[in-house]
């Protein structure tokens, strides 16, 4: 029984669309440095880190990061403000890729990244997208050639570790939201830039 969407991939893909329209995006530490675009545009992670304090309060003292229930690790700050995520993006990915286990999620918001391989992933990531914009097209570069690809029409599978990747700019005023299943050992997620 599905609880959040129909089991039709666009008619889901309008839902996730207005789901994420409700989700206030900011880029954390390791995003920043990716990005060239506007400021409204965001790139955070949803799922655990290692990372236990989350900031320096003026006085010196720590405030630290909830902890996961089901690991010894940490919950992201996007996790903590919005765990009913957990629950939307499980039952999407039951209907849409549903032998792909995962344990983090990338959520970007307008945000054409650089070429970058993403070094803490372990095996395939899966990539879907959303929204009304123009150009965006995901960009892989293997066999010695750029493959473009919109994670509008299908999902795109592809070890980020392994292959190069990035977005290209939006050029309209369309929202472009994606979002990016993938496992990691600790429950951190690294990108390396070149």
């Amino acid at each position: 029984m599905t609880e959040f969407f129909t089991g039709d991939w666009y008619a889901d893909g309008a839902i996730m669309q207005e789901i994420l329209d409700q989700v206030v995006f900011y880029s954390g530490s390791d995003r920043k440095r990716m990005m060239y675009t506007k400021p409204s545009a965001g790139s955070m992670l949803y799922g655990t880190t290692w990372r236990g304090h989350l900031k320096y309060l003026p006085c010196g003292k720590q405030v630290f990061r909830e902890k996961c229930p089901e690991t010894s690790l940490y919950k992201t700050k996007c996790y903590s403000e919005y765990p009913e995520l957990k629950e939307i993006f499980t039952e999407y990915s039951k209907l849409h890729f549903s032998g792909f286990k995962w344990n983090q999620v990338q959520m970007n918001k307008d945000f054409p990244c650089v070429p970058h391989f993403d070094t803490d992933n372990v095996g395939t990531s899966v990539l879907v997208a959303f929204g009304e914009y123009l150009d965006g097209e995901t960009c892989l570069f293997r066999n010695n050639k750029i493959e473009k690809y919109d994670a509008r029409d299908k999902p795109l599978v592809f070890d980020g570790s392994k292959i190069l990747h990035w977005v290209k700019p939006i050029r309209s005023e369309g929202r472009r939201y994606s979002l990016v299943f993938f496992n990691t050992p600790y429950g951190k997620k690294k990108t390396k830039s070149i």
